[in-house]
């Protein structure tokens, strides 16, 4: 399913108009159905406010992840070494740092979805 289609369902699942999403997002109406309409894609923080109001994670929400396990498969040693580093910071420095690769690996996979058709923004 396309994540014009997952903002749509999970919109009407709510009973909301795209004008009451739009205010929750901080953004138009329109903008609200061109996201439906796979016209355009939500930026990284309009994918995040939607994450947020429809109280789902990013990875369900933009690729419609469903709890793959972890595997460790890293042939990059200096981003292998990075990692390593990242496991010995505080809680809060490890949750920052999975957020910063969240949003490089989103806005990656958008690109990639996006081609031709739709601007990011």
């Amino acid at each position: 399913m396309a994540i014009s289609d997952r903002i749509r369902k999970l919109r009407q699942e709510r009973h909301w108009s795209q004008a009451e999403l739009g205010e929750q997002l901080s953004v138009h109406q329109k903008q609200v159905s061109a996201y439906e309409r796979g016209v355009n894609l939500p930026s990284t923080e309009v994918l995040i406010k939607l994450a947020e109001v429809f109280n789902m994670t990013l990875d369900y929400l933009a690729f419609e992840a469903k709890g793959q396990p972890a595997s460790l498969n890293i042939q990059d040693r200096e981003l292998l070494r990075r990692f390593e580093e990242v496991d010995t910071l505080s809680d809060q420095e490890k949750n920052l740092a999975k957020e910063i690769l969240d949003l490089v690996i989103l806005k990656h996979r958008f690109r990639e979805l996006a081609g031709p058709k739709a601007a990011i923004g």
